[in-house]
């Protein structure tokens, strides 16, 4: 038995420490060995720092469930554990980065949790017309909105629970072009078709199934990318704003809601069926209490 586990933990670590993840077979086979110390849970939650992220890490702990809040903004991470210190906890990242979405692994490895889920909250927006797009920022976004979400879930991999779930916060910007706004529609457009690619791979590679990707539209939420898109002047800017003065953006709360819903009461089919719109009025009866936001009609 104590072999077993010294076994586990040198494959687990010799895989970190050569920038490779295990392969599944390895880790499943050593995962529970026989006496070894029960491995708790933990969800993963991008984007904590502000808005929906934020949202849903303090409903994930209020509900007693340990949340690993993940954010670029240090002193907001720490406002956002003072909330409910023994059930969040925080790491300062970028998760564009290579090194740092491999820090996250290496944490989730020390501390023997399994991954239950994991939701890429964290997302920025950009406005501009595709003639004047720098290939400097071209490269930023789509760094953060498509790199980070597919390569983070590539390495926290090997820690998923058998079940877990992974949810990509997609856009309406995915669906459809707008003007000014082209390169947010092109980074969600492919992360939207990456939810897809996760669930064919695990059907049709052959390998047992090891966790399940979802998508979800959360609506134009009262956060920082709305507050961004309502400064400045361009072509639509008016209609950002008067999103704000009809009350018609959905509150960071109902969004995270609406997620737990998500990862918590669906089965893996319905979970992965399509890419859930929160204005969907026929899953509300299933979930939602009041308003999704303060809309003046």
């Amino acid at each position: 038995v104590f072999s077993l586990c010294v076994v586990r933990s040198f494959l687990l670590r010799w895989c970190v420490e050569v920038e490779q993840s295990p392969e599944f077979w390895v880790y499943s086979i050593t995962r529970h060995p026989p006496g070894c110390a029960h491995m708790e849970n933990i969800h993963v939650v991008t984007g904590a720092s502000s808005g929906v992220g934020r949202a849903l890490a303090e409903l994930l702990s209020e509900r007693g469930y340990r949340v690993l809040a993940l954010a670029r903004r240090e002193k907001e991470l720490r406002e956002l554990q003072r909330s409910n210190p023994d059930r969040i906890h925080i790491l300062c990242i970028d998760i564009s980065k290579d090194p740092e979405r491999k820090r996250v692994a290496d944490w989730v490895f020390h501390r023997n949790y399994e991954i239950a889920s994991v939701t890429h909250s964290a997302a920025i927006t950009s406005k501009g017309y595709l003639k004047d797009l720098r290939l400097e920022t071209y490269k930023e976004l789509m760094s953060i909105n498509v790199e980070g979400p597919l390569f983070l879930t590539q390495v926290l991999r090997p820690y998923f629970q058998h079940g877990a779930r992974v949810l990509h916060l997609s856009s309406g910007a995915a669906h459809r072009a707008m003007p000014y706004n082209g390169l947010y529609c092109i980074s969600k457009a492919a992360l939207l078709m990456s939810y897809s690619a996760w669930n064919a791979d695990s059907t049709g590679s052959g390998e047992e199934k090891h966790f399940v990707c979802g998508s979800a539209m959360p609506g134009l939420v009262d956060g920082p990318m709305q507050d961004a898109a309502r400064q400045g002047e361009y072509p639509g800017v008016e209609l950002y704003r008067s999103f704000k003065e009809k009350g018609m953006l959905v509150m960071p709360r109902k969004v995270a809601e609406f997620i737990s819903w998500l990862l918590f009461e669906t089965n893996e089919e319905e979970f992965s069926s399509q890419d859930w719109n929160i204005f969907d009025t026929s899953h509300h009866p299933l979930w939602l209490n009041g308003a999704l936001n303060n809309s003046k009609g």
